[in-house]
């Protein structure tokens, strides 16, 4: 078995390599699906065939597979990785949560997908990246807003509204203007900082929400929480996303219950939109921003020269795009700033939107004065929003001073003590 596992995941790595797919992410195409059994794939087929639908070339095989890899000479096999087997107290032969981080650092996308029975291993990857979950056999549970089911004293079936206010991750389908339906939830809370600005907890639990045991559960131990949890309300994360700094994209959901068709595909929640907007962040279909170009050039000549002297008028361009709907468009705003620096910001202006040249281009033009100070200035653009691909634009210029002769002849300022001079040689003479 463990043969036919190997040479399975062998001829999806090689279907990979040789009939590539015309990808809908921004990065590629190539996904590794992990999952607790060979057969536990078809409780998640719905989800899925989704990303099978949307372009995606998934390699699907079981966390124990000790073929498992994510590179092989240094070079990435996979573009993202989705984890849907949270009891997996390890993967692959001797792969470790480093492994995984050293993934997302090269770039890689991660969907994490945890529950109550989670081993370590997800654990500490999870804390790789500020988020930290509950302990071990504890659950979001709600005695007011859970699920009517056959079995009407399990509560930990919570139906949640708590989504982040995030346009760039979550449609408006989702947390549209009409009535939201929830999101129906089993598994495990998380913690989360919320002043971490590289961290969005997209769905979070409602007022009446805490991390627990269930009612029936009578073998508490020393490492699981009790009832009286102070993890509660608004502070109960459920599904949190993380952006790097390198604009690679991780997304932490307590519950692999959300990803299976038993809930994916239900009149009564927006399980399959929600899901679908999450991993379309996470796998960069959308909100990634780019920089295609950027240039600074004097205004009265239109070239930019090899230096700047001071108090010169120049003129900033840089030319954005955003990745939506399998394709890049311009990317329109109101809020992106220039900035000179040289130790401290000497200027900040906020750039107009000047034309769309190009069908996925827009252009953002400033007209600049120089400060009136010489030295190693660098010109950024650094742009950074919720949910956005974070863009950062540097260009080291140099700020010269004026020559002996750079300086006019004669000062207005002056001209009172210039005129003074005159009268008095006049005056002179005349006597």
């Amino acid at each position: 078995m463990k043969l036919l596992a190997s040479l399975g995941t062998l001829l999806a790595l090689s279907s990979t390599w040789l009939n590539p797919v015309s990808a809908k992410s921004a990065t590629g195409d190539r996904v590794l699906v992990l999952v607790p059994k060979q057969e536990s794939s078809k409780h998640y087929s719905l989800f899925l065939d989704s990303l099978v639908t949307r372009g995606f070339d998934l390699s699907i095989t079981t966390a124990s597979n000790s073929s498992v890899s994510l590179q092989m000479d240094g070079q990435r096999l996979f573009d993202h990785a989705i984890l849907l087997a949270p009891a997996a107290k390890k993967i692959g032969n001797s792969m470790a949560p480093k492994d995984f981080v050293r993934f997302v650092n090269d770039g890689g996308n991660l969907v994490v997908a945890a529950g109550s029975e989670l081993s370590e291993f997800y654990r500490k990857l999870a804390m790789q990246f500020g988020v930290e979950f509950e302990p071990r056999g504890s659950w979001a549970v709600d005695h007011l807003g859970f699920v009517k089911q056959d079995n009407g004293t399990d509560h930990r079936m919570i139906a949640t509204t708590g989504f982040a206010k995030a346009p760039a991750v979550l449609s408006s389908e989702t947390v549209g203007d009409k009535e939201q339906l929830p999101v129906f939830y089993k598994g495990i809370a998380h913690k989360y900082q919320a002043n971490n600005p590289l961290l969005i907890p997209l769905l979070v639990g409602e007022p009446t929400t805490y991390s627990g045991l269930k009612a029936d559960d009578k073998k508490a131990s020393a490492n699981t929480a009790d009832v009286d949890a102070p993890l509660s309300g608004r502070s109960v994360g459920l599904v949190s996303v993380f952006q790097t700094r390198g604009n690679a994209r991780v997304a932490f959901s307590g519950s692999t219950a959300v990803f299976s068709n038993a809930l994916f595909r239900n009149a009564h929640n927006s399980n399959q939109q929600f899901i679908t907007d999450v991993t379309q962040w996470t796998l960069q279909e959308k909100s990634v921003l780019r920089s295609t170009s950027h240039r600074h050039y004097l205004q009265s000549t239109g070239e930019q020269p090899d230096h700047y002297l001071v108090s010169s008028s120049i003129s900033y361009e840089i030319d954005l795009s955003v990745y939506k709907n399998n394709a890049w468009h311009p990317y329109i705003a109101d809020d992106v700033q220039f900035e000179a620096i040289m130790l401290d910001p000497y200027i900040r202006a906020t750039l107009n939107h000047s034309k769309a040249n190009a069908k996925d281009i827009a252009t953002y033009h400033g007209d600049i004065k120089l400060p009136d100070r010489y030295g190693t200035f660098t010109f950024r653009v650094n742009y950074k929003r919720t949910g956005y691909s974070n863009v950062d634009v540097r260009d080291t210029v140099a700020i010269w001073p004026l020559r002996h002769d750079g300086y006019p002849r004669f000062l207005s300022a002056a001209y009172p003590y210039y005129a003074a001079s005159f009268v008095m040689v006049l005056g002179f003479l005349a006597l």
